[in-house]
């Protein structure tokens, strides 16, 4: 009987054991699926901006996709705002829509999560970039779009936009088709160089 007793206690302590190996397993499968998202940096002063495939924000467990030359929101007046100024790490990219009829953004529009309004100052509140409070004069959301094929839009005579980053035509239809931010928002990092 007391060797049966003993068996029994090993053969319990064995299943314990592999159960609780098998359960340490599950979080390192979960990470590796989340390291693939993609996420994206903007380098607001210099107007580029990056597409990244991998941990969110850290460029070291990321693979950089491409690289896109973009042109901000104006700065001082009407900038692109930064999540930071807001006690946010980052914008998600949220929702996607065809613009094929507006002029000044088609074909295609990346909506981000930046608050605004539709009464002055039309963005976040407070937000003190611009010797004040800034006035983005546009009602509207913030957002990544085309230009409508006008490469002006993205020339360094132009000032920029009202808050939002033009892409050329080409770039925001690649991007347009491959982000499905309905299902899975994208990351939206800034940093002001």
């Amino acid at each position: 009987m007391k060797y049966l007793t003993i068996a029994a206690l090993l053969i319990f302590a064995f299943g314990l054991y592999t159960f609780s190996s098998e359960q340490k397993n599950i979080p390192i499968v979960q990470t590796e699926i989340r390291q693939q998202d993609y996420w994206m940096l903007l380098h607001r002063e210099s107007n580029i901006e990056f597409l990244y495939q991998g941990a969110p924000g850290n460029i070291e467990k990321s693979t950089l996709i491409k690289s896109f030359t973009v042109k901000t929101g104006q700065p001082g007046k009407r900038p692109t705002p930064l999540p930071q100024l807001v006690g946010r790490e980052y914008w998600q990219i949220v929702k996607k829509f065809e613009t094929p009829d507006n002029p000044e953004i088609a074909p295609y529009f990346l909506t981000l999560d930046i608050p605004y309004s539709e009464e002055y100052p039309f963005g976040p509140t407070p937000y003190l970039e611009c010797d004040g409070q800034c006035n983005w004069e546009l009602p509207g959301s913030f957002g990544l779009h085309g230009i409508n094929g006008d490469m002006t839009r993205l020339s360094t005579e132009n000032p920029g936009s009202s808050g939002c980053i033009r892409h050329t035509d080409e770039d925001i239809t690649y991007l347009y088709n491959l982000f499905t931010p309905e299902e899975n928002a994208v990351r939206y990092y800034i940093k002001d160089i």
